[in-house]
């Protein structure tokens, strides 16, 4: 099997490298064509520039022979239309026979030359003069013209320049996004074919079922190398289970200190601490405040570019129009998340850690029936079977002296009802979570947009919702939010460090044993007991909750079986 899975992994490594040498040769031909069309271009350019003077120069020779031509016509008819009257003149005194005395004739013809030669002189200075005014004016009207085209070729120069940067941008994104692409696809392969274990092929991730004060939705990290040998293959997973199980207790433990910050409780029976604010909703919206100024930096500028580096140019692609309706998914689940925690922390302030723990784990019930709805995934029996066990052991989790008026029984019934509120609202987070995998987001960047969307939503809400805290209890609320904190960024880290190494199925069901987990770490931290039926319900919500996560893989496992034949 571990040949088999390293000749896998060679081919499709082999067939990867082709791949991107054949990107990288497209990008080379690619490059070279934009080459040429810039070099293309400014021969354009530098033919019609040469052009242009050329038919410049043409143009002015032609003008200058069109001149010299007008000027000849005028003196050739000026010529002939003055010796035609001289010819005349003299005919008539032939034929009169007068001849002019001596001294006399040769002052009026003398005179009359010189009068002629004038008019003449002037009659041609006066064509010249207009000749020239409207060569002028031709060459003035052409030089506009020119500068006109000139400014346009200009212009029309820095457009193509423009467009040429702009097409060569986008290829080069273009390159860039289609090699992270399979990048990605070869190394969620390659993971696919390390986790598999006993014959069984990993899955795609899955939603996790954990409770909203912990967990973001579980993502898968880039893997790490492959083992050198195949003995180190089952110690890989038994460090992958360890990392998702703590993970798991790390999310309980979360859940007891937000019990102990709520109600007062005694620590492994020896110290009496807690009770610092009260469970109200205004109290839930000043702990989330306080909590998510705290994760939501770490987590958008330490752990998610570490995990994904390409977080930010995702989050900023969200603001694209083509992308606009994701951005609304994203915040709309954030919204949701927001919502649901401050339902829990109010159960959690007035109901048992365990009992609203298995009373939020309605939200795998609630999310198939939404995904019914919403994708048209029809339950089977198997699925329905297990939404009314889980019903009845939320029922099972509620003591018959709490239903009936008992002591405590308001309080305690306003955190059953909180709890199934959040984990209604949770069952939303779940599903837009799924819608936003469909649409190829990576958890990483989807995480940071959800925790910033319910760190502004609980600070802008704080104004409107008037808390009160105790001076003397400012110092331990602030010791709590740092503790909640820490549990938040670890069970986050644990989390998508367990994930590559067991699948994000197997961690699925490892997350489903949180009612149990929380029970019994609430049993042994702050000696919080339940009834035996109490705990029976608590066996039933965690059994069939893990029944839905096998189910889900196993459905997982048909519907990607007829494709792998």
């Amino acid at each position: 099997m571990t040949q088999e899975i390293r000749n896998v992994q060679q081919n499709l490594t082999v067939q990867l490298t082709q791949e991107v040498a054949r990107l990288q040769a497209e990008k080379t031909r690619l490059m070279d064509d934009i080459t040429k069309l810039q070099s293309q271009q400014q021969q354009m350019i530098g033919r019609q520039m040469q052009s242009v003077n050329q038919r410049q120069i043409a143009q002015q020779q032609m003008w200058s022979k069109q001149l010299a031509q007008v000027l000849a016509s005028h003196l050739q008819e000026d010529l002939s239309q003055r010796l035609k009257e001289i010819l005349a003149a003299t005919e008539r005194q032939a034929i009169t026979g007068a001849a002019p005395p001596q001294s006399f004739a040769p002052a009026p013809t003398q005179s009359n030359y010189s009068d002629d030669a004038y008019r003449l002189l002037s009659g041609l200075d006066s064509t010249l003069n207009t000749t020239f005014k409207t060569l002028q004016q031709e060459l003035s009207s052409y030089q506009s013209s020119l500068s006109q085209q000139l400014s346009r070729m200009h212009s029309l120069q820095q457009q193509g320049e423009v467009i040429l940067e702009t097409l060569v941008d986008r290829l080069i994104s273009q390159l860039q996004e289609d090699a992270t692409t399979i990048n990605a696809s070869a190394q969620n392969l390659v993971s696919q074919y390390q986790q598999r274990q006993g014959g069984q092929l990993q899955p795609p991730p899955v939603p996790p079922v954990a409770p909203p004060i912990a967990a973001p939705p579980q993502t898968a990290p880039t893997p790490a190398a492959p083992p050198a040998a195949a003995d180190t293959e089952p110690n890989l997973f038994v460090t992958g289970f360890i990392l998702v199980l703590l993970s798991s207790v790390t999310i309980s433990f979360q859940n007891i200190v937000t019990r102990i910050i709520l109600s007062k409780q005694t620590i492994l029976g020896m110290v009496e601490i807690g009770g610092f604010i009260s469970p109200s909703f205004n109290n839930s919206l000043l702990i989330l405040a306080m909590r998510y100024s705290l994760v939501a930096p770490i987590m958008a500028f330490l752990i998610a570019p570490r995990i994904y580096p390409n977080t930010w140019r995702d989050i900023k692609q969200l603001w694209n129009p083509e992308k606009r309706g994701l951005l609304w998914t994203v915040v709309g689940s954030g919204f949701f998340l927001f919502i649901s925690q401050c339902f829990i922390y109010i159960a959690l302030g007035n109901a048992p850690t365990g009992v609203a723990t298995a009373i939020f784990f309605i939200f795998p019930t609630v999310t198939v029936l939404l995904a019914w709805l919403v994708f048209g995934s029809r339950p089977s029996a198997i699925l329905a079977l297990a939404v009314a066990t889980i019903y009845l052991g939320v029922f099972l989790t509620i003591p018959a002296e709490r239903l009936s008026g008992g002591p405590g029984g308001g309080s305690f019934l306003l955190g059953a009802m909180t709890a199934a509120a959040s984990g209604v609202t949770f069952a939303g987070y779940v599903i837009l979570t799924q819608v936003s995998g469909m649409k190829k987001f990576h958890p990483a960047p989807y995480t940071v947009v959800n925790f910033t969307v319910t760190w502004v939503l609980a600070v802008l809400s704080l104004p409107l919702f008037p808390f009160k805290v105790a001076p003397e209890n400012w110092g331990p609320l602030c010791g709590g939010a740092v503790v909640l904190f820490f549990t938040t960024l670890i069970g986050y880290v644990l989390n998508n460090f367990g994930i590559p190494m067991i699948g994000a199925a197997l961690a699925s069901v490892v997350s489903a044993t949180g009612p149990a987990l929380t029970s019994l770490m609430a049993l042994f931290f702050i000696n919080e007991k339940l009834g035996l039926y109490q705990w029976l319900g608590v066996a039933l919500v965690t059994m069939w909750v893990l029944g839905i996560s096998l189910e889900n893989q196993n459905r997982k496992k048909r519907q990607t079986a007829p494709a792998g034949k």
